[in-house]
């Protein structure tokens, strides 16, 4: 009882002193723009009372006596501010206090409001100025953020959903539930072509994130701008030349947790064959056995081998004026990871089930049937290379050049081991019984983008400006090997009702060469008008754009097989030449992926802005002409195939228009329309087949180019700082939406082909808010998109009297669009304090139930489950210029799994032996068709600045 008297007491006394005490908080603010500046020091003179302000520019002082004191505030490039006040007991004094930049004494200051390049502030600047809607990952974001790739920067885009490849990494962007196809990827406003040797899309995990100054996502078209983007474009503009001298360097390694359980299987590329027999070989050339090395095949397996990353930048200008500014920027990734997968392949019709033969009504319709069950093992060391040059130089005011160059590249050592295994009642004797496969391959694999430019800006009157570009851009994309071995053996069951495994006899071994180039020259030229009559409230812009680009793809393929049946394998280094013969020793060029394409794109342009309402109504519009001329040609034989050649030419006539509209210097709303096209994949229109991943591919030389009507509507707030809110909606109409979709290929086996869709709908909303309060922060956005379109699928049908006469037919079915996803979340929890130097961001981001294959059957769409991936990153000053920092992806080690909306409890009886599958527990109850596992993964690296 004496205790809690004390206790009591203590309280009172120290409630009492707080009441008492005076407080002091306010913020720091930019005089000029009124911006929040977060990171200034703020101090009571003559005193221990000191802080640094918060995200949002505040600070606070508590438990001060009444009194007279000096404050004083300090920042960075700004003059120091000191003010004498007083304050009287228990009084909370507010404080706004404005920084003057420090400025050189000159004969004429011109001062304008300025952003650091690659900061927030720039970042939420250029968001509310644009012509355009846009969402931008600033380099400080992108620096704090768990990604380390630009791909997977993009993930956490507003609105914006990734597709990603076997180590569980981002690669292919999806914007609004439009599919990578549909959006296109520019460096610096400039397109670049992909090193994929089908599509036009590029691949956005080659880019590392280091090299970047910001990452834009537009989501609306101008007339100024290429048409071919339904779901919005990705702009990297990578770094300028800094004002100052800057030197940002970092050095960091880590691991994938998968790597400590089990052993990494390392690929020696110059163990790989990197020509095929043909290369030095005039005519035809018939391949002998010594021909080719099965080296490759033999990997060496280690035990967690660290990742390891580093990047420079550095920049500065020169000269009187600093009229030369020069920047390079490096980065050098090299990350090792192991994934597993589980694929049931299907087969190649559906059937009609029936459990009770007398019954009709237990009949089941589109019943699906798998073939296999695929393990998959795959250990995948990636190589990824960024060097970025800029140099610029201001002659005068009128008069800019700028001269820069890229080069990114993708290095990829894979190996993957499949255990596959007969599932199918007809070609297994019993339950537990039949073949298994397994399957080596071992791949190397380039990707690799070039881009040198040359541009200008000059203003060749008072009221006409010129701004060009030319540029010299190729892709390429080389497999100089690819070895894949397989054997077999069985699983059966003796008289004793014991099971054994027979002997391993070898199958096949297959060698792959490809190589993928696709050069552009382009020209860009525009044109400025500003009439006099009309001063600053109209602006007339023409200009053109023209694109010669020549792609090749070169494939060639070999086979051996065992001379004898029944070949017994005991290990690779135990197979003999002798045992083995040449399939097709003349190897596979008179095939349709061998082929050359040429593509000549023109474009004009005519667009108007206007400014009414005293500059509150901003509306820009115009249209665009786009003309595409387009041919190809294989090595198909003309006798066997029609469209062994072809050539497509069309004209679009792409209209918009945009509205902004000023509520007050801090709120806009927009709103706009715009026509635009998508152009097919260079392969989707060339009549090849190959065996793919999962699914054999083919091409479509029907395919026609989609065009869509897209319409937005959206409110934007920037409060302060880099707070902002932003709400929007959408709405898209599409013809001839192009996907792939899983279609009979042949007998026995299904084949991946682009077809064109029925007219489709696509709409949505979307949310961003980001709000900072002193030291913590959250941003977070949601999009919500619903699309539908009907497609012309088949049907198994059935006659109760007559078993045997069960049909196919043709039906529609409503489903949404390949890739899009209802839900799409992002939120991140953000802490910076810089009085002690620690920021720290916990990120979560969450893509809801999409379809990723089409199957030719209705009901039978292979849809992704929800994914949810939590994510950590951090960074702690140790000096002025020194700081390390941690960054760990996959937190929950969550998995993807892919289903098919068909009932499992048909597949769980393991008696049923014709129909049983192994691992389906889905708790929904629906049949699983895939399952990868990823790991979590670490990353430790130290950060050096001079800035």
């Amino acid at each position: 009882m004496k205790q809690a008297k004390l206790f009591l007491l203590f309280v009172v006394m120290f409630l009492t002193v707080q009441l008492e005490a005076a407080t002091i908080k306010g913020y720091v603010l930019d005089k000029v723009n009124g911006e929040p500046l977060s990171g200034a020091i703020v101090m009571l003179k003559n005193t221990t009372y000191g802080t640094a302000t918060g995200l949002d520019g505040s600070f606070t002082f508590s438990g001060l006596k009444g009194g007279n004191y000096e404050i004083e505030v300090k920042y960075t490039s700004f003059e120091s501010y000191t003010q004498k006040i007083t304050i009287k007991e228990n009084e909370v004094l507010k404080l706004n206090i404005s920084m003057v930049e420090a400025v050189s004494t000159m004969k004429e200051v011109e001062v304008k409001a300025k952003h650091t390049n690659g900061s927030d502030e720039q970042a939420r600047s250029r968001e509310k100025n644009a012509d355009e809607l846009m969402n931008i990952m600033s380099a400080k974001t992108i620096e704090l953020s768990p990604d380390v790739t630009v791909a997977n920067v993009l993930q956490r885009v507003s609105g914006v959903t990734v597709q990603r490849d076997n180590n569980g990494d981002a690669r292919y962007a999806t914007i609004r539930g439009m599919d990578k196809r549909y959006n296109y990827t520019t460096i610096d406003g400039m397109k670049i072509p992909s090193p994929d040797d089908k599509q036009r899309y590029v691949p956005m995990d080659i880019f590392p994130a280091e090299i970047v100054d910001r990452v834009e996502v537009i989501k609306s078209l101008t007339p100024s701008m290429e048409g071919d983007a339904m779901g919005g474009v990705m702009n990297m503009a990578l770094k300028d030349a800094p004002d100052h001298f800057l030197v940002n360097a970092t050095a960091a390694t880590g691991y994938n947790e998968n790597l400590f359980s089990e052993k990494f299987n390392l690929l020696d590329a110059s163990t790989m064959m990197m020509h095929d027999p043909t290369y030095g070989h005039t005519g035809v050339y018939n391949a002998v056995n010594s021909d080719f090395s099965r080296a490759s095949l033999n990997t060496q397996s280690v035990q967690a081998p660290p990742n390891s990353l580093f990047s420079l930048t550095l920049g500065n200008r020169f000269l009187k004026s600093k009229k030369l500014g020069l920047v390079f920027s490096g980065s050098y990734q090299n990350t090792y990871k192991n994934t597993e997968k589980t694929f049931f392949n299907p087969g190649q019709v559906p059937v009609v089930y029936r459990p009770v033969s007398s019954d009709v009504s237990t009949y089941v319709i589109n019943f699906p049937q798998y073939d296999d069950v695929e393990l998959y093992s795959y250990s995948i060391r990636e190589q990824r290379i960024g060097l970025h040059a800029k140099a610029d130089y201001k002659f005068n005011d009128k008069n800019t050049i700028a001269i820069y160059a890229l080069m990114v590249q993708l290095n990829s050592f894979e190996q993957r081991y499949i255990v596959d295994s007969v599932i199918t009642a007809v070609n297994r004797p019993g339950i537990g019984q039949g073949n298994i496969d397994y399957s080596i391959r071992t791949t190397y694999k380039t990707q690799s983008i070039y881009n040198y430019a040359l541009e200008g800006k000059h203003l060749l009157l008072s009221n006409l400006k010129l701004d060009w570009k030319a540029a010299y851009t190729s892709a390429e994309g080389n497999t100089p090997g690819q070895t894949l071995l397989t054997y077999e053996q069985a699983r059966l069951k003796d008289s004793s009702g014991n099971y054994y495994l027979t002997q391993n006899h070898l199958k096949s071994i297959k060698y792959y060469w490809e190589d993928t180039k696709d050069a552009n020259l382009q020209a860009f030229l525009n044109l400025t008008y500003t009439p006099t009559v009309f001063s600053k409230d109209l602006e007339l812009k023409t200009g053109m754009m023209y694109r010669h680009k020549e792609r090749s793809n070169y494939y060639n393929e070999y086979g051996q097989d065992p001379a004898a049946t029944l070949v017994p394998y005991y290990g690779i280094s135990q197979i003999y030449d002798s045992t083995l013969r040449i399939s097709r020793p003349t190897g596979n060029l008179d095939n349709a992926l061998d082929y050359k394409m040429t593509e000549n794109i023109m474009a004009y342009y005519l667009q108007a802005k206007m400014n009414f309402m005293n500059d509150k109504l901003e509306a820009l519009g115009g249209i665009r002409f786009e003309s595409t001329d387009q041919s190809y040609t294989t090595n198909i034989d003309p006798y066997l195939a029609a469209a062994s050649t072809g050539s497509f030419t069309y004209l679009d006539v792409l209209p918009s228009a945009n509205l902004k509209y000023a509520l007050n210097p801090k709120t806009n709303i927009r709103l706009s329309y715009f026509t635009s096209i998508a152009r097919p994949g260079f392969l989707d229109v060339i009549p090849y087949t190959r065996v793919g991943e999962e699914f054999n591919e083919s091409g479509n030389p029907y395919l026609r180019h989609s065009v869509a009507q897209n319409f937005d509507l959206r409110y934007e707030y920037f409060p302060k700082g880099i707070d902002q809110v932003l709400v929007g909606a959408f709405y898209k109409n599409i013809t001839d939406p192009i996907e792939y979709a899983v279609v009979p290929g042949g007998v026995s086996s299904y084949s991946l082909s682009p077809v064109n869709g029925n007219n489709a709908i696509n709409y949505g909303a979307e949310l961003q808010v980001t709000k900072y309060i002193h030291y913590f922060g959250i941003s977070a956005n949601y999009t919500y998109t619903h699309s539908a379109t009907n497609a012309n699928v088949n049907s198994k049908t059935y006659k109760p009297n007559a078993i045997t006469q069960d049909t196919i037919i043709s039906v529609t079915e409503t489903r949404p669009l390949q890739g899009q996803a209802e839900h799409v979340a992002n939120i991140s929890l953000i802490y910076k304090n810089p009085k002690i130097g620690l920021d720290a961001h916990l990120s979560w981001n969450y893509t809801g139930k999409l379809i990723t294959f089409l199957s030719g059957f209705v009901g039978l769409n292979y849809w992704q489950e929800p994914t949810s991936f939590l994510s950590f990153s951090g960074e702690k000053t140790l000096g002025k210029r020194l700081s390390v920092y941690v960054k760990i992806n996959n937190l929950l080690n969550n998995t993807i799994i892919v289903e098919q909306n068909f009932p499992n409890k048909y597949f769980t009886n393991a008696a049923n032996y014709s129909y049983y599958l192994p691992l389906q527990n889905l708790s929904n109850g629906n049949t699983m068709v895939e399952k990868s596992t990823f790991g979590r993964n670490y990353l430790i690296g130290i950060r050096y600045k001079i800035k």
